[in-house]
């Protein structure tokens, strides 16, 4: 399947939470989720990202925090709806 456009990945962002969405750097990772998850067993890990529970995602969040990356839980949200948006293109 061929990658999907920036204005297509815009327009899913902004229904997804109902405000207009542009981030360039969001389309770059969207484009580096597609590569990495052609290796299935990335594929898996990013799958199983996209399931994560509310409790989780804090788990998330301070996992990554311990690792240098805060984000704020809507960078996390909008973060695992590019991945879930990019493993459609797999």
């Amino acid at each position: 399947m061929k990658k999907p456009t920036k204005k297509t990945f815009d327009e899913y962002m902004s229904t997804r939470f109902n405000r207009k969405y542009r981030d360039a750097d969001a389309y770059l990772t969207l484009i580096d989720v597609i590569q990495e998850a052609q290796d299935d067993e990335k594929f898996m890990d990013l799958a199983e990202l996209t399931l994560m529970s509310k409790a989780d995602r804090l788990i998330y969040r301070n996992t990554l925090a311990c690792m240098g990356t805060e984000l704020t839980p809507m960078q996390v949200d909008e973060y695992l709806a590019i991945v879930e948006f990019g493993l459609e293109y797999v």
